[in-house]
Parts: structure tokens; sequence; C-alpha cells
């Protein structure tokens, strides 16, 4: 059912953000034929600032998931007319249960990086079609809440044993790839859409256990480094200079 809402509310998202950007590709058509060719009369000097929001695929499933919550602020600055630094921040939290182990975890992650930008803007636009790279950094805890020691012997009844085992101090490294959009709906107000490849690069586990879960990169999974992600966000454009 989960994995039915996100697929059902990526497909939604992403379908309004291409007629969007199909609305705003006709419109720049149309003004760019009744432009004053005056070109004295132009301040063509285009906003540079930061852009900044909440990423609201966390809120998300957070409504889904009773056991999850998670909430990340996102920016970027433009710093040359294709290139962006970009920057994450947020805490997530969550209990996870298997068929004899559950487990409860918490902690923080930050990303930076940069974007790409491949979108050809019109004068005075900060619109993004957008390739970029994060390394990501985490910093959490995890606690075994309970387990289940299976017997052998069919005399004796399996053995479940709830003395919570904290587990602190561990962290973990990875490297992103996103692919998303950006497009202004309001003066200043950005919706965004982005896919996330992560590979795991290091991490810190438990003595005699593995880390189930890491803030922002999700469930590890056994015998491979990888995981995959997405983000919806909403942002708003501070402008701090022209040039």
């Amino acid at each position: 059912m989960k994995r039915i809402f996100v697929f059902f509310i990526s497909y939604l998202f992403l379908g309004c953000l291409i007629v969007l950007s199909q609305k705003i590709e006709t419109e720049k058509k149309i003004t760019a034929k009744v432009v004053n060719e005056d070109t004295t009369a132009i301040n063509n000097k285009n906003s540079y600032g930061l852009r900044i929001g909440i990423d609201l695929s966390k809120p998300a499933q957070s409504f889904v998931e009773s056991e999850f919550t998670g909430f990340s602020i996102v920016g970027d600055f433009r710093i040359s007319p294709n290139i962006f630094l970009a920057a994450e921040v947020g805490t997530e939290s969550t209990t996870l249960e298997f068929p004899r182990l559950t487990v409860s975890g918490a902690g923080s992650f930050i990303k930076g990086g940069f974007n790409y930008n491949f979108y050809d803007n019109w004068f005075g636009e900060r619109n993004l079609i957008f390739v970029g790279a994060r390394l990501g950094f985490a910093t959490f805890n995890q606690t075994i809440e309970s387990f289940t020691v299976s017997s052998q012997d069919f005399l004796f009844e399996q053995d479940t044993r709830n003395t919570p085992q904290e587990f602190t101090g561990l962290n973990a490294f990875w490297l992103e790839i996103q692919v998303g959009i950006q497009f202004e709906v309001l003066r200043r107000v950005y919706v965004g859409l982005n896919f996330q490849i992560q590979n795991r690069l290091a991490e810190t586990a438990p003595d005699g256990f593995q880390n189930v879960f890491i803030p922002d990169f999700g469930e590890p999974t056994e015998g491979s480094s990888f995981s995959v992600g997405f983000g919806y966000t909403v942002s708003y454009f501070i402008p701090f200079f022209k040039k």
C-alpha cells in the first residue's frame, strides 16, 4: 500500500511539473515575440541568491508510516549561470520490525554538493532541469528493542527477550547522484522533484550487529552498498545581488 501511494504521488507530481514546464515554454515564446528590441532599456542583470525550502517527502512518509518521523531543509545558491551549490540537513527516526527482531533508530544527516542546470532559461528565469552530486554524512543511534531466540528442542518455546540494547555514536558516509527539476509556480516560489541514487562509502556498525537504518540513506541492503530515494521540495528564492 505504501509503495502504491508513493508511486501515485510521484507520477502525479511529475505530471503536474511537465504540464507546468510546457506552459512556461509556451509563455516564453509568446513573450519573446513582443519584447522591445531596444536593448538600452533592458536591465540585463540576473538575480543571484539563496533558494531555501523543505522536502515534503518526509512528512508525507510520516503520514503513511506511523512509526516514521522525518524533516529536512533544502537549499541552493547560484554561483554561475548554470552551477548551484546545494545542501540539505535534517533528522529522521523510525522503528523497524523483522520476523524475530525489532529495532528503533534516530539520527541526523547533512548533504552538500552542487547542481548543474541544463534548462535554457529565458532572461530573468531561475528554473532548473539538473544533475547534481552530493556527499552525505549521518550520525545516529540504534536500539534493539526485542529479539526472539529459537530453540531446536520442540519441548521449549521460543524465547523473546525485551531488554533494550542501545548502540550510540554510529555514522555513515555516502555519495549521492541526483536528477531533478525545479520550476517557479508563484513569484519566487518553486516546486521540485528529484530522484536519488546513493552509494555507501563507509560506516561504523555495532559490534556483532549491522546497521539496519541510516538517516536519509534508508535501510541498507545486505550485500549491496546502493540505495535509492526521492524528494518533493517547496522553496522560496531570496535575492542577494545581481550581476
